[in-house]
């Protein structure tokens, strides 16, 4: 007696779908941040005898100015760019690279990437190495970090740079990582939340 069986009328099981991209991006922010945590931390503990969070001494700046400047140079950062982005070519393809990159996150997942690479870039840039190396390398590895293999980003490092020694300063002025991270957090989440909703639109044209 034959051991076939009629095909399944349902078909295949389909294959598992891909996580979507945003998906994939926070959790790997989640991942690749948390670990820059940690290597700041023990590195911090050993070279620095101290967690990477404070300046060397202390600033004595209250923490309500903290929170106030952190955001407002975040804030006044956002702005400028948007505004070059209207007015220099060069700008103007850098925000469609990052929006072929980074576009079409959902609110929750912008979020994520906006704290957890604040959070994480500042303790290790700030709070660990630039309290080691001083402001110029810390700001120069920084910008560094941020080389992209997409030549419409080619800009990206050199701004990185000059945000380096802008969050640097903040670091040294407060006394502490609070002001550059909300900085820090603001300029990404704002630019994220742009970039998101430009995707978007563009998706909702598409024929």
């Amino acid at each position: 007696m034959s051991d076939d069986r009629p095909d399944d009328p349902a078909g295949p099981e389909p294959e598992g779908e891909a996580a979507p991209r945003g998906v994939i991006l926070a959790t790997n922010a989640l991942v690749l941040y948390s670990i820059m945590i940690g290597i700041a931390g023990v590195a911090s503990w050993f070279i620095l005898d101290r967690l990477p969070l404070k300046a060397e001494g202390s600033a004595g700046v209250p923490d309500p100015w903290k929170v106030g400047l952190g955001i407002g140079v975040g804030l006044g950062v956002f702005v400028v760019d948007q505004g070059l982005e209207r007015l220099v070519p060069a700008f103007k393809r850098m925000s469609e690279a990052f929006k072929d990159l980074l576009g079409g996150m959902t609110g929750v997942q912008v979020m994520i990437l906006a704290v957890a690479s604040s959070v994480g870039e500042e303790i290790f840039f700030r709070g660990f190495l630039q309290s080691w190396v001083g402001l110029v390398g810390a700001s120069i590895l920084f910008g560094l970090l941020h080389i992209a293999p997409d030549r419409r980003l080619w800009m990206w490092p050199l701004l990185a740079i000059g945000m380096g020694f802008a969050f640097g300063w903040l670091f040294e002025y407060t006394g502490d990582v609070l002001a550059p991270m909300l900085a820090h957090f603001t300029i990404n989440y704002f630019s994220l939340m742009v970039l998101s909703r430009r995707s978007a639109a563009a998706s909702d044209a598409a024929p």
